[in-house]
């Protein structure tokens, strides 16, 4: 299990959106602990890390739907 993570410190991005691959790329290498922590949660509290995983997708890509809908920027 990967040791947990400081939630209430979230580095904050050193390109902008519009640099995208730097951005995007700087996105992942921030959510990738604070993932990590959440699947391993997920399992010790006794869900299935590969059913996890695909839940957390699924709520990923609703967010991304609603910003969407909402006409707000992705």
């Amino acid at each position: 299990m990967s040791l947990m993570p400081d939630f209430d410190h979230v580095p904050v991005p050193h390109h902008p959106p519009s640099e995208f691959l730097s951005h995007d790329a700087e996105a992942r290498t921030a959510l990738a602990p604070l993932i990590e922590t959440l699947l391993d949660r997920l399992v010790m509290a006794g869900w299935d890390r590969r059913t996890a995983a695909s839940a957390l997708m699924f709520q990923a890509a609703a967010q991304v739907s609603a910003l969407s809908r909402d006409g707000r920027p992705q």
